[in-house]
């Protein structure tokens, strides 16, 4: 349609344009002609394409390994290859070929650059911000601490409570006892000493009196018989002044009585009281606190350990606070690492063998900088050395070495070492030892060390050409006239051979890309 259009406005314009001429111009009569008969053309014969020849391959089982080649060199087995652990610009070099090194001793160290400005910087955030954390520890400390002196101060009591009648006291208390018996036996004797003479002494006045009343009522008698009798007279006024002696006599002896019987009386009571009082002394000792004290005290432990966990749970500082304070730590302690690794330490007693750096030369982390020989291995053993650093290596790990002077040969080694693993982890590169030790090699003779990775016994393969890709792995198997799609789960690959862990068996005949 969009031709035929076209064609259209073609004609169209053709014909303004002769309309045009034909007003400009008279007509000019022109001849007509036939136009002259074309030719026929012969068919072109096309011809069959033809099916290129399809690539396979079959299935097989056998032994895939995936290995890696290393190069390295042989060196004696006491020579150390240092390095820094960082890449940098050195700042200085500390020993020189042949200086005799110890255990711990900096050989060289990087330019720390702005590092030592950082630190400082960080050392000051960090004492700052932990003075505003001590500062809001200690106002949310101060009731805790006087909890927790409460607490001691109860925790005491009770011990004390609960604690055994102390020895010596028991002893004292006992001594203080006895003291007070014998003060009783002797204030009882002396009271009753003093009574009983004045007893004695009352009953002799009391027959005394006894006597002179006697004597009074004969002399009275004998006076009422004969009164003008003088001498009956005389005896009478004897005899009156006898009675009236011998009764003062017993009237004194028995206040005296009476008042030694008080004082015995009282004696005694006194001394008793007073055993009482040791006794009740020595039976307190012995028989312990009192429970209502004992049940009071630990009641005051109980509530002075709440108060404790109270005033505890109440010290909660602002989390953002202790952040802040970890972070500046962390950031102090970064700082201090990278400083630290900025220094080559030896690890080992030795020598420097050969310096690789000068002050201003510019380092890579475990780039050689140093050569060491460490005396305390044979100076004369050999082994194969490799500087690098990333190699998938490990201790024990099993090798085959090819050496520059013995072409075409393999022999077996053993790695004996990583980088790190060395005195003082400031060793690098990784040392091999080989199978046989008598080789005629020398030290800087060149090493190929070959690396198995992953080894696979009788397993099925391909090529990787025959394997293909999108989603998943798969093949293309001729099924009749046209091929079909198989779905394979493949292992380990190597640049010749891929193995098939399912989908396929051996035999079985796949189309290559």
């Amino acid at each position: 349609m969009r031709k035929m259009i076209v064609g259209t406005a073609l004609i169209g314009s053709l014909l303004l344009s002769a309309c045009g001429s034909l007003a400009s111009a008279p007509p000019t009569p022109e001849t007509w002609a036939p136009p002259p008969a074309t030719a026929t053309p012969a068919p072109t014969v096309i011809p069959t394409p033809t099916r290129p020849a399809l690539t396979t391959y079959t299935v097989q089982r056998g032994t895939i390994e995936r290995s890696v080649e290393l190069q390295g060199r042989v060196a004696a087995v006491g020579e150390r290859e240092l390095s820094f652990a960082v890449d940098g610009v050195v700042k200085a070099v500390y020993v020189t070929p042949n200086t005799n090194i110890t255990r711990g001793q900096v050989l060289a160290e990087l330019d720390s650059g702005e590092l030592d400005d950082r630190l400082t910087q960080a050392k000051q955030q960090y004492a700052q911000v932990r003075r505003q954390l001590e500062r809001a520890l200690n106002e949310l400390r101060f009731p805790l601490r006087r909890a927790e002196i409460d607490l001691e101060a109860a925790r005491a009591t009770l011990a004390q409570l609960l604690a055994p009648p102390d020895a010596a006291k028991v002893t004292a208390a006992r001594a203080a006892l006895q003291q007070a018996e014998a003060a009783r036996d002797r204030a009882r004797n002396d009271a009753s000493a003093v009574k009983t003479r004045a007893e004695l002494a009352l009953q002799q006045a009391q027959k005394r009196l006894i006597a002179a009343q006697a004597e009074f009522s004969a002399a009275s008698y004998a006076v009422e018989q004969d009164k003008t009798d003088n001498r009956a007279q005389e005896r009478l006024a004897r005899a009156g002044d006898a009675l009236r002696a011998a009764e003062e006599d017993v009237a004194r002896l028995q206040i005296e009585y009476d008042t030694a019987r008080n004082n015995e009386i009282a004696a005694v009571q006194s001394a008793e009281a007073q055993v009482a009082i040791a006794q009740a002394a020595l039976d307190e000792l012995l028989r312990g606190p009192d429970p209502l004290r004992v049940a009071e005290a630990r009641r005051n432990v109980a509530l002075a350990e709440l108060a404790v966990e109270q005033a505890r749970s109440a010290i909660q500082v602002d989390p953002t606070l202790e952040r802040a304070v970890e972070e500046a730590k962390k950031g102090v302690e970064d700082i201090q690492r990278q400083i630290e690794s900025l220094k080559l330490v030896a690890g080992f007693d030795g020598q420097i063998l050969a310096v690789n750096i000068a002050p201003g030369s510019v380092t890579r982390a475990g780039e050689p900088v140093f050569i060491a020989l460490d005396p305390s291995v044979a100076a004369d053993a050999l082994e194969v050395l490799i500087t690098s650093s990333a190699a998938p290596l490990v201790v024990g790990q099993p090798v085959s070495i090819t050496f520059a002077r013995y072409p075409g040969a393999t022999y077996q080694g053993t790695v004996i070492s990583i980088p790190g693993s060395g005195p003082g982890g400031a060793l690098s590169g990784y040392h091999i030892a080989y199978e046989p030790t008598d080789l005629k090699l020398s030290s800087g003779d060149a090493a190929t060390v070959t690396v198995v990775l992953a080894r696979r016994e009788n397993a099925l393969w391909l090529p990787p050409k025959a394997i293909r890709a999108d989603s998943r792995s798969y093949v293309l198997v001729q099924r009749g006239d046209r091929p079909e799609r198989v779905d394979i789960e493949t292992g380990l690959t190597t640049p010749d051979r891929v193995e098939i862990l399912s989908g396929l068996n051996e035999g079985d005949v796949v189309i290559g890309q």
